[in-house]
């Protein structure tokens, strides 16, 4: 039978309405329109879920591996490039400042052009500047790729979250979905700072 939507108008079309997977799934009942959607369908939408959920929290490890990796090695680039306390200091906080600065900013261009869009430059952003601090030869060259790296993960983290927010529905769904991300999180800001000593003495 027919259902009010959210403005109070009655919808004759939908017959039945069930959630799989987190996904809310109508079944129409106009005749120009099968009654059941193909099995195909459904599995279609719950790997778009689980495919969208795996890459938000590789970027969320990523993120979180890049706060808490750096300290460790400050030791390791001031005996290498000569850097003094305050370009150290610079170092650090280069990223914290342009990270907070672009959330904001973040967000409309989310609305304007897409979430997905802005997602998938700020992952490409942050992979080109993780390459440009590698490479950097100079503390004036690392703190200005430090710069650019925490516009791209602050980007990289309002759009993760707006993902999250939109892709899983109220309830059980969106919990587990903000969970798994909390987690993998945590994890990278955790042994962020195991695997940057490793790195350090490996190379």
């Amino acid at each position: 039978k027919g259902i009010s939507d959210m403005h109070g108008n009655l919808i004759e079309d939908v017959g039945t309405i069930l959630t799989i997977y987190g996904m809310r799934i109508d079944f129409h009942l106009c005749p120009n329109l099968s009654c059941w959607l193909p099995i195909n369908d459904v599995q279609g939408l719950s790997m778009k879920n689980m495919l969208a959920l795996l890459a938000v929290c590789l970027a969320a490890l990523m993120s979180g591996l890049e706060i808490s990796s750096v300290p460790v090695i400050l030791p390791v680039l001031e005996k290498e490039m000569q850097a003094n306390f305050r370009e150290l200091q610079w170092i650090m906080n280069a990223y914290t400042l342009a990270c907070t600065a672009v959330l904001m900013a973040t967000g409309t261009l989310a609305d304007n052009y897409g979430r997905k869009r802005i997602f998938i430059i700020s992952i490409f952003g942050f992979g080109l500047t993780s390459v440009m601090c590698g490479l950097a030869g100079s503390t004036l060259w690392l703190i200005v790729g430090r710069f650019m790296q925490g516009l791209s993960g602050g980007a990289m983290l309002t759009c993760l979250i707006a993902i999250l927010s939109s892709q899983f529905p109220q309830g059980k769904a969106r919990s587990r979905a903000f969970a798994a991300w909390g987690i993998t999180f945590g994890f990278g800001l955790g042994f962020g700072p195991i695997i940057g000593g490793m790195l350090v003495a490996w190379f």
